[in-house]
């Protein structure tokens, strides 16, 4: 074999060995985004609620593919997130959140994708929010883009979610009674 008959080969394998080797990616939302008073005002509840994750297990999922790299959410940690925001959230429009509470509403991420288009990078995210004794159950879209980054796409629609629960009126309603 000649000397440029082995270049070709070993840059043949290295390039075959970096193309068919995928990347992985692990997406989580990187902080929340606070949701101002004028968007959702205060809440008249009188009785204390609680918030729960309903994601039995940690595991990753797929979420996206784009050529050779995978995107993977693990719902458990997303929903936390979520219910950490929505405590947050609550508490500022004057509900009170406790572990204790007998009134539980349970949260679980249904779904997250993230699809890509010509100038922006979209993710959308479903959420169900159901009361612990089956009462009440509805479900909530979070869906964003941005042209500037996938994180920012994931970080809007997580927030639209939790204002979509927030506005919702049978929401509302549920923790009230």
């Amino acid at each position: 074999m000649t000397g440029t008959q082995k270049l070709v080969l070993t840059s043949l394998i290295v390039i075959l060995t970096f193309l068919f080797s995928a990347c992985s990616h692990v997406m989580i939302p990187r902080g929340p985004i606070q949701v101002k008073m004028d968007v959702v005002g205060a809440m008249n509840v009188n009785k204390p609620i609680s918030v729960q994750n309903d994601v039995p297990d940690s595991k990753l999922v797929i979420i996206a593919s784009q050529g050779f790299h995978k995107y993977y959410a693990d719902y458990r940690v997303w929903t936390s997130f979520i219910v950490s925001h929505l405590e947050t959230e609550l508490r500022s429009r004057g509900v009170q959140v406790s572990p204790d509470s007998q009134d539980v509403f349970k949260v679980r991420i249904e779904q997250a994708g993230i699809y890509w288009g010509s100038f922006s990078t979209r993710c959308v995210v479903n959420v169900r929010v159901e009361r612990k004794d089956g009462a009440w159950s509805k479900s909530y879209e979070g869906n964003n883009a941005s042209p500037a980054s996938l994180y920012r796409s994931i970080d809007g629609a997580v927030y639209k979610a939790v204002v979509a629960i927030l506005q919702d009126k049978d929401f509302t309603n549920a923790i009230s009674r």
